[in-house]
């Protein structure tokens, strides 16, 4: 697939990338989808810098993490300080699906233990993205969580991040962030720590296989396995 990639919105607010002429009524409506969520930004940057003053900035960095088959999946990390005690970061995440240019329904895709609880929450420009709040994709991010290396300096300094993030269960499963990932080969899945540990928020993936072993829908680790297989040698 190929995409068009636009000029900046503002200085280190980068735009959407849109599919090249598209085909048809799908790609057309992930199009204008993209461009409301470039609307959105736009207004959020212009709020921030205006509440902040001089000093104020907002910035955000674009990633297409996997363009088809069946699947076009974008990441999105903003970045802020509108005044105020600390600067904010955060990423959020669409995929959608090119056979009906609609969002991709999760739980169409995920079992239901990989699901669970199926939220809106609302990210850093005010646009209102999925979120997943499963216990058991916690416990596989957890397990996948910076693995000991058996180098006790290393693995001592990353036990601050491992013990933030562990307990950040509270009453229940945190609320992730999914998106597909060609390169690493699964489903990407991160989610937001409080400032002082935000540095320990980690993407983990969850790779085909284990995908496949929970009971995911062969449509996306196909498409997964597919995408990766497709990459260009690095």
């Amino acid at each position: 697939m190929s995409l068009e990639v636009r000029p900046d919105l503002a200085k280190d607010l980068s735009a959407m990338p849109r599919i090249a002429n598209p085909v048809d009524d799908a790609e057309r409506r992930i199009n204008t989808a993209v461009h409301r969520l470039d609307g959105a930004v736009r207004k959020a940057a212009a709020e921030c810098l205006a509440e902040g003053g001089k000093h104020a900035d907002y910035g955000r960095h674009i990633e297409v993490t996997m363009r088809g088959p069946r699947f076009l999946s974008y990441t999105m990390t903003d970045s802020s300080f509108c005044g105020g005690a600390h600067p904010n970061t955060g990423t959020s995440a669409i995929v959608y699906d090119l056979t009906s240019g609609a969002p991709v329904d999760w739980t169409a895709l995920l079992p239901p233990a990989l699901t669970g609880k199926v939220a809106l929450q609302t990210e850093m420009d005010g646009s209102r993205m999925v979120s997943l709040s499963s216990k058991r994709l916690f416990d596989l991010y957890l397990k996948a969580y910076r693995p000991r290396t058996g180098q006790a300096k290393v693995d001592a300094e990353d036990d601050e991040c491992r013990e933030a993030v562990s307990t950040s269960i509270g009453d229940g499963p945190p609320a992730m962030t999914v998106w597909l990932d060609a390169k690493a080969g699964g489903l990407a899945v991160q989610f937001d720590l409080a400032h002082v540990v935000q540095a320990c928020a980690d993407v983990v993936i969850v790779p085909v296989s284990t995908l496949k072993a929970e009971g995911a829908n062969p449509v996306l680790t196909d498409a997964i396995a597919a995408a990766r297989a497709l990459r260009p040698a690095p």
